[in-house]
């Protein structure tokens, strides 16, 4: 009785059990993620800014998504294996040869868009949903 309550009341269960793609779809929207990311381009495509996220489940994990989203400069700073594979993409879909560079998410816009632990868990469903 006693395991049965603590599995229905979600212990054990992972930050994400609980989290809603349709609350990130509009999560996604309402704090202007649109903007720059485009979920039907893959991300191999910088339109406009940043890079499209179709198919992100494939090219980083939910822990890595979930610090970026949480804290993007201090994730870019750590030059990490997905860093760079995203430096490397930009700069190969500009056409130009890899630098260091600032991460406009990492420098602007991480700044100005602070999001809950169940945002960040909604939309890192909604993203895997796609």
């Amino acid at each position: 009785m006693i395991l049965f309550l603590l599995l229905f009341l979600g212990w054990g269960a992972g930050p994400d059990a609980f989290a809603d793609p349709e609350t990130g779809r509009k999560l996604f929207r309402e704090k202007t993620c649109v903007l720059c990311h485009k979920i039907d381009k893959p991300g191999t495509e910088f339109v406009p800014a940043c890079p499209g996220l179709k198919g992100v489940r494939n090219r980083h994990s939910k822990a890595w998504v979930r610090k970026w989203l949480k804290d993007p400069a201090a994730v870019w700073a750590t030059q990490d294996a997905d860093v760079q594979d995203i430096n490397a993409r930009y700069f190969r879909y500009r056409g130009s040869k890899p630098r260091p560079r600032e991460s406009f998410m990492a420098t602007v816009v991480g700044k100005k868009i602070i999001l809950t632990d169940d945002e960040i868990e909604a939309l890192i469903e909604y993203l895997w949903s796609l």
